[in-house]
Formats: C-alpha cells, structure tokens, sequence
C-alpha cells in the first residue's frame, strides 16, 4: 500500500531548500504515526513557545523540522523552486490554520477525512491549532496541451486550476489557507498518532478543475497559445529571487536603509502573487546571514526584513 508513491524531503533547516532524499507515502504516514523522540521534542517546545505567545521561538523550533514536497518531484541535491521541478506525484496539500482550539481541529480532520474520500490522510499540524492532508488529484494533462507548452509547465497549470477548485470547496469549513496552491510550499514534519489515511490506489481522484482566473485560462481554449519554455509565474518567481539576490548582495555599507527597502518591494511582490510570504521571508533571511557585512547583525537586519515585507504586503507592485 502506497509504496509506489514517493516524494522528496529537505533537512531539518528550512534554510537549505535542497532535496536530500525521497520518502513513500507509506513511510511518510508512519513518521508521523511514530515519530522519533527528536522529533516530539521540536514539536514539544513549539507549543510551549506557542502557549507562552512567544512567536518568535515557535517559528524558530517549527523551522529545526523536516520537511516535504509531496505535490512535486525534485532532484536530490537540488533547490526547492519551480524551475527544479521534475514532474508532479498526483498529490496535493491541503491546510487549515489558526484553528481555536484542538477540539475543533480534530472534529475537522475527522470531518474533511469522511466527506471526502479523495484524501488519502490527514492530521494535526505540528501547532495542535491545525490540520494537514494530502488528497489524490489527477494531474495528467491533455497530449495537445503538451504539445504547445513544456510538459512541466502545463501540469503547473493543471495543479493551480485543481486549487481553485479545492479552494472553493473547502473554504465552507474556514481555516483554510490558499497558500497551498504554490506546489513547493514546504510541508513541515509532524506528530498525530491518530492521523487517519487511506490506500492511495484506492482512493477516487478528484478531477474538478477551476480555470476561472485569467491566469488560468485553458489553452485548449485558445487558438494561439503564447509557446514558453517557463510559465509566466515561473519566470516573475525567477525574476523576484534574482533582483533581490542582486540588491542584498550588493550592501557593503549602511544596512538597514538597503534592506529597509528592499524589504518593501519584496512585500510589494508578496501581494502581487509573484512569491509566497514565506519564500519571501525565506530568501532573504538567508541571503542576509550570507551577506559578508549583514551577518554581523544577523537578529537586527532579519528583523527590519520582516517588517519590510509586512509593509510591503499592503500594496501590489507589478511589472
């Protein structure tokens, strides 16, 4: 059961994004059904820096986890972007945050996991105040499409469409976080020792797409598809990591203004749905901690970074 499906995992650093090996799905639900006591003693001061309301140190613990990518295949060795991508499990996650209490957490993992036997497990995050799941899509897509556009490509598409259907149906039970439409967003490590799951091969797909959106739009639909080696989205992700790369890279002197504002256009990037917050706030974290004259003060400059990002967030800036 669930041995033929596989998908990488990444070092217990969120900062080095690169795949360092693959994990079954059936080994995936196990760690999580028996996990290592390193791994409870992570979890364990996350929700003690959880109950203190220390945010900091709970992001801090949460980010010493493993983690997964189990929508996508990528080679070991390599980064976790889109340009790495390979091709794509016949997996996608799915998240509910900020849960009140645990009560309601398990009455929803219960709830989503009978309603719907697309979902092959689903269980607490490492947070207890939330719920993970993997569900069966079907990614497979139409040999004319690929015929027009990279393979990769056009099942990047064919994932966010399945999205916005997910989305749509699963936000009737609240909690639901969209972030999971970015098919590298990392899936952290976590412990639920009545984590529920099913056989994957025995487990309906779910098929309803949504191509609602203008980036979405089926090209099956269109007469003249604009042929790309790289979607858009792949290209202005590409475009985002390589300008701020250059501007962080590029302080030698008078810090907290550079990184003050480079911080703003990152965040400006967020709300235009170029990057994910957490990409955001993961690239140029490690870009500061690698700035020769930045790691001197590594907490400070981080902590400009953020509230740059913040900032940012509330106006869209395109290209």
């Amino acid at each position: 059961m669930n041995e033929n499906i596989k998908f990488p995992y990444y070092s217990g650093n969120i900062f080095n994004s690169k795949a360092i090996g693959y994990i079954t799905l059936n080994k995936f639900i196990d760690v999580h059904k028996n996990p290592l006591p390193k791994t409870l003693a992570i979890i364990s001061a996350v929700n003690d820096a959880r109950l203190r309301g220390d945010i900091d140190n709970k992001k801090l613990h949460k980010q010493k986890l493993h983690t997964f990518t189990p929508g996508v295949i990528i080679d070991l060795g390599v980064g976790r972007k889109y340009a790495n991508i390979k091709s794509f499990t016949g997996l996608m996650q799915l998240d509910f945050d900020s849960i009140p209490d645990i009560d309601i957490a398990t009455t929803l993992k219960r709830t989503i996991f009978d309603l719907y036997p697309e979902i092959v497990c689903a269980y607490l995050s490492p947070s207890i105040l939330g719920v993970k799941a993997l569900i069966k899509i079907n990614i497979d897509t139409d040999k004319k499409l690929s015929e027009k556009l990279h393979a990769v490509d056009n099942e990047l598409r064919m994932f966010k469409a399945l999205h916005q259907s997910l989305s749509k149906e699963f936000e009737q039970f609240g909690y639901f976080d969209n972030a999971t439409k970015n098919a590298i967003l990392p899936l952290f490590l976590s412990q639920d020792k009545q984590i529920l799951y099913r056989d994957y091969d025995k487990c309906p797909t779910w098929k309803k797409e949504d191509w609602s959106k203008p980036k979405y739009v089926n090209l099956n639909d269109n007469p003249k598809p604009k042929i790309r080696t790289e979607s858009n989205e792949l290209y202005n992700l590409s475009k985002v990591e390589r300008i701020t790369t250059k501007r962080i890279n590029e302080i030698i002197d008078n810090g907290h203004p550079q990184v003050r504002s480079t911080a703003l256009v990152l965040g400006s990037r967020v709300c235009a749905g170029y990057i994910t917050q957490h990409e955001a706030e993961h690239l140029i974290e490690n870009l500061i901690k690698n700035n020769s004259y930045l790691n001197k003060g590594i907490k400070g400059y981080v902590r400009t970074a953020m509230w740059g990002i913040k900032e940012g967030l509330k106006q869209a800036k395109y290209f």
